[in-house]
């Protein structure tokens, strides 16, 4: 997939310049760590089950249900792509709501992406999306489709590896900035380094990943309210384990001890379990969770 590249040819060699990675990936392997994703494992404090399937014309279909307390709230999505375009529609049984969105990537020009969604009954929910990488920037452009809209523009850019993005939004009914985010990063081999300054200026995130080994990740966040000085730290250890499956901690300054263990079956069913505890205070209720993917 070359969407958005230049090639430069010269007599000798063709050199291929990749667009930079998004805002969204500065700090993202921090987060991968901390937070967790579908591919590496997630922190599960619910009970959770979730079964996906396709069909032979490209339709797929995930259907999940989430037990919490005495009840079980079921999420159904549909989703179909094909040479470029692709829509899917989620029904959440938590909110009684219904997200539409509908997108067109490298149809129109090789890394433009086009996109709409909106979240039923509030119409006023719907937005544009535009994105586009260039050689050495990426962007993204969101408006609400309302008659007094909010206005967001993302970008990045960056030289070899360092990225470093801005994060804008503009409220045209207030007639001011919303929001203004800028965020730096350093993506090494076996590292990665992410400075952000969120909340209009008035918060400093600072987050730090090594690779120890091919199977070993370690994390570091420090998250300070200039305004407040209130400061929050989180350590994160994430380990593949020989048998294939992988393991997680976490622990922040408060003393909450979060702890992931996922693995997957024989019989191709993945598990994971989780559970939450404050370390420093063991007459706290224990949290936990279990989670199984049928898919």
């Amino acid at each position: 997939d070359n969407k958005g590249t230049l090639r430069i040819s010269t007599s000798h060699s063709t050199f291929v310049m990749a667009p930079v990675p998004g805002y969204s990936d500065i700090g993202k392997a921090v987060n991968d760590v901390l937070k967790g994703s579908a591919k590496s494992g997630a922190f599960q404090l619910d009970n959770k089950v979730t079964y996906s399937g396709s069909t032979s014309t490209g339709l797929n279909a995930t259907l999940s249900a989430v037990a919490v307390g005495d009840k079980v709230l079921p999420t159904l999505k549909a989703a179909y792509a094909k040479a470029g375009y692709s829509a899917d529609c989620t029904f959440d049984g938590s909110s009684q709501k219904v997200a539409l969105s509908t997108a067109a990537a490298n149809v129109m020009l090789p890394g433009l992406r086009l996109s709409g969604n909106v979240t039923l009954p509030d119409t006023n929910s719907a937005k544009f999306q535009a994105e586009y990488a260039f050689p050495f920037l990426t962007t993204k452009a969101t408006v609400q489709l309302t008659s007094s809209p909010v206005l967001e523009l993302v970008a990045s850019t960056g030289l070899k590896d360092i990225v470093v993005g801005v994060e804008v939004a503009f409220d045209t009914a207030k007639n001011m900035v919303s929001k203004h985010n800028v965020a730096v990063g350093y993506h090494a081999p076996d590292f990665q380094m992410a400075i952000s300054i969120l909340d209009k200026l008035q918060t400093v995130k600072v987050g730090y990943t090594h690779n120890v080994n091919p199977t070993t990740r370690v994390a570091a966040e420090i998250n300070r309210k200039l305004a407040s000085g209130d400061t929050s730290v989180t350590l994160g250890y994430a380990k593949l384990l020989a048998s294939g499956a992988s393991a997680k901690f976490k622990i922040d300054n408060t003393g909450l001890l979060s702890a992931l263990y996922e693995t997957k079956l024989t019989s191709g069913e993945k598990v994971a379990s989780s559970f939450q505890l404050f370390a420093t205070d063991l007459s706290k209720p224990l949290k936990y969770g279990f989670a199984v993917d049928l898919s």
